[in-house]
């Protein structure tokens, strides 16, 4: 190979480089500023809230008290008399790690005096805004959780908005992450001791702390053979009180995960009901042979054991408590040890599937057939579009890169990796070609027309449109970085494929930009986009290796980036 073709290549493999680089330390500085801005706040104070917005869910609180002592950074509320009726608190900042569509929400949850919902509301939120007003609006899913116990609420799935699925997904695991981030280690502080745990397992030489669930404790025998595990009911079952406390106990299981014992160590209870419970050989059997799962299966406020004689309260409360410890290992277990790929549904299934026959099409000659000129948009248009929603848009883009990637969205997961990895690596925007909603729709228009004349741009126009999409860039990223007072979605029609959350703004770019692309063939491709446009700057081309003013707006866009990073 000549020198002069291979300084070419090298020059394009640099060049292409250098702008990915830009990109990637683009998206590094806009989350790193995002932290450091998260990291400089304090747990939300309830205390600072109007006491208006709380006597909504709780009118007979007249004033808000002390710290709540069940749950840390929760403040209580009072009545008239000075006495306590109930408990607020906010998710923020420990459920911001719980993302939707673009980012946390901060939710305000009002309890009554039995830790019990007694309602919640939205005070602020940095994802989509047209999904954050569908949830607000939606009477039914704030319903699922008003009268239920704010200890269940870390494990129990909720109801989800209807085209605002991630954004109702996330507020509830904001909720569970605040409850478990900032909830204390338990009343019962104590580590159980070596004579505890050999209650249960005469046989164990040693013992160690599970590295997944801090609540388990391996059991060894000699030469260090596994026995089993021990599960501790604290700090899951603190809040199920007896006939005046709550009561820590641990459960064995052997190597089958079966219970082989249960062992009350420690209680607030009352003297002799504990004694009874615990010397109790019946008890100490209970559910023995019984597998986690079995009892994971069961409602903790329909146990049916009948209590011991004498101490029916505690030792009932000591049932629940072990049954709401096993769900919540349970849970946890699941979360830890089921592949991503088990809690993907069927419909979600499909539109993978359409992602990689896009991905087919596009390396094919399909492409220039039938199929790809119209049977494929049909289908993404019909279901990545109209059905799942799912287009990759700067809000999405500005979200993820602030906030970090989403639980519970592979469909959208896999189709942002598509997008940016095909033109990265292969030189091919098949996303802006194949699997674009947005595209198929007004490549459906151009097929419509065919045979008729389209009209032209002038030329005055032409610097203009050229410029557009790298402007919106620029705004996209100033407002990311800098926090300004724009909501993304209103500078693309993306959100209109989900008609029942789209503003104003959306569906208005939407209709006007396909009315434009039938007279002007894709016109809202190539002169209005902002993530096409940054997806056709990622592509390896033979002119990687030239410097261009769009790469001076990418250098632009770092520069923000850096400044939002720098005043978090």
């Amino acid at each position: 190979m000549a020198p002069a073709s291979t300084g070419r290549r090298v020059g394009r493999f640099a060049g292409h480089a250098a702008r990915l680089g830009l990109v990637a330390l683009t998206a590094w500085l806009l989350h790193a500023g995002a932290v450091r801005g998260a990291a400089r706040q304090t747990a939300a104070d309830p205390r600072l809230l109007p006491l208006d917005r709380i006597r909504v869910h709780l009118p007979e609180a007249v004033g808000i008290g002390p710290p709540a002592g069940a749950v840390a950074g929760a403040s209580s509320l009072v009545d008239a008399a000075g006495s306590i009726v109930g408990t607020a608190l906010v998710t923020s900042p420990a459920g911001d790690a719980a993302v939707g569509f673009s980012g946390p929400t901060t939710v305000l949850v009002v309890c009554d005096r039995d830790l019990t919902i007694a309602g919640m509301e939205i005070l602020a939120s940095r994802d989509t805004r047209e999904h954050v007003r569908a949830v607000a609006a939606d009477a039914r899913f704030w319903e699922s959780f008003r009268g239920r116990a704010l200890a269940d609420l870390a494990a129990a799935p909720q109801r989800h908005v209807a085209g605002a699925t991630l954004t109702s997904h996330a507020i509830a695991a904001a909720v569970a992450l605040r409850l478990g981030a900032s909830a204390p280690p338990g009343l019962f502080p104590g580590a159980p001791t070596a004579a505890d745990l050999r209650q249960l397992f005469p046989g164990m030489v040693s013992s160690a702390q599970d590295p997944g669930d801090p609540h388990v404790i391996r059991i060894h025998g000699p030469d260090h053979l596994p026995l089993g595990f021990v599960l501790r009911t604290s700090p899951a079952a603190d809040r199920t009180i007896g006939y005046q406390g709550p009561s820590d106990a641990l459960v064995g299981f052997d190597t089958e995960g079966r219970v082989c014992g249960i062992a009350l160590v420690a209680s607030f209870d009352n003297e002799p009901y504990v004694g009874y419970v615990r010397d109790d050989g019946r008890f100490r059997r209970l559910w023995r042979g019984t597998t986690i799962e079995e009892l994971a299966g069961r409602d903790p406020l329909g146990h049916g054991v009948e209590g011991v004689s004498g101490a029916t309260m505690t030792s009932q409360a000591v049932a629940e408590g072990i049954l709401h410890a096993i769900r919540a290992h349970a849970a946890t277990r699941h979360e830890r040890d089921a592949p991503g790929w088990r809690s993907i549904e069927g419909p979600q299934w499909g539109a993978i599937a359409v992602i990689g026959v896009g991905l087919a099409t596009a390396f094919s000659r399909l492409r220039g057939g039938r199929f790809g000129r119209l049977v494929l948009p049909v289908v993404v248009l019909a279901y990545l579009g109209f059905g799942a929603g799912a287009l990759v848009s700067l809000a999405q883009l500005a979200g993820w890169a602030q906030s970090g990637l989403p639980r519970g969205a592979p469909v959208l997961l896999v189709l942002t990796a598509v997008a940016l990895a095909a033109p990265a690596f292969t030189g091919r925007n098949v996303y802006c070609s194949h699997l674009c909603a947005h595209g198929a729709a007004q490549q459906l228009l151009v097929r419509a027309r065919r045979g008729r004349p389209a009209l032209a741009v002038p030329p005055r126009l032409r610097p203009w449109l050229v410029a557009l999409p790298w402007a919106l860039l620029l705004v996209a990223v100033a407002a990311a970085a800098l926090r300004l007072p724009v909501s993304l979605v209103d500078l693309e029609p993306f959100d209109a494929y989900l008609p029942t959350v789209a503003g104003v703004a959306s569906l208005v770019i939407f209709a006007v930009g396909l009315a434009v692309s039938s007279r002007v063939p894709m016109a809202h491709c190539r002169h209005a986009c902002p993530t096409g446009a940054l997806l056709d700057q990622l592509r390896f081309h033979r002119r990687s290796d030239r410097i261009t003013w769009r790469d001076g707006v990418l250098l632009a866009c770092l520069l923000l980036a850096a400044l939002g990073w720098w005043t978090a």
